[in-house]
């Protein structure tokens, strides 16, 4: 009986040996045929790569009409000048040609406001203070007039004349601070309408 024990039992393993040998096979086959795929879809990927490197390269390279290659069998037909044209007397041409220096192209000046509108009667408008600012702020002592300063420049289109008006604000001070050493100017921040 032992015997027939260990029998089935070597029986059993065989067979266990035989079925675990099948599934190795499907599995390497299944292994395998997984590799294929891969690498069938590698070398698809690296075609497409390829091709779009080259449509990228025609589509944004720089292009050029002159062709350095010439396919073996096929006839030239555009290269007759070249043929007939004696090469020593070509080099020495291009050592007689000599091209001129490039010089920075100079820019035109602009024209100045005095060019532009020469010719053009010039109207002065002053930008003054109220009666009401033309008191000093801080003793209330009329201020009196200093000068003037340049604010704008507007070219008036009237039908059938041009006119500029240069804007001018005029500067105050205050007599009675001035003596005492305090040095207040007001300028006008009016705008002309």
């Amino acid at each position: 009986m032992a015997d027939s024990s260990k029998d089935i039992q070597l029986r059993e393993l065989k067979d266990m040996i035989n079925d675990l040998k099948k599934m190795i096979k499907t599995l390497q086959a299944t292994v395998d045929a997984a590799n294929k795929r891969e690498e069938a879809l590698t070398q698809e990927r690296d075609n497409l790569k390829e091709e779009i490197d080259l449509l990228r390269k025609k589509l944004f390279g720089t292009s050029s009409e002159k062709r350095t290659l010439d396919i073996p069998g096929q006839l030239n037909f555009f290269n007759e000048a070249e043929l007939e044209q004696d090469p020593e007397a070509a080099k020495a041409e291009d050592l007689e040609t000599i091209l001129p220096e490039k010089t920075a192209k100079k820019r035109k000046a602009r024209a100045t406001d005095a060019e532009r509108f020469k010719g053009v009667p010039i109207e002065k408008k002053y930008l003054e203070l109220s009666e009401e600012e033309k008191l000093c702020p801080v003793c209330g002592t009329p201020l009196k007039e200093i000068g003037e300063e340049f604010v704008r420049r507007e070219l008036v289109f009237v039908p059938a004349k041009l006119k500029v008006y240069e804007y001018y604000s005029k500067s105050y001070e205050c007599p009675q601070c001035r003596l005492q050493d305090i040095l207040v100017c007001y300028p006008s921040s009016r705008q002309i309408k």
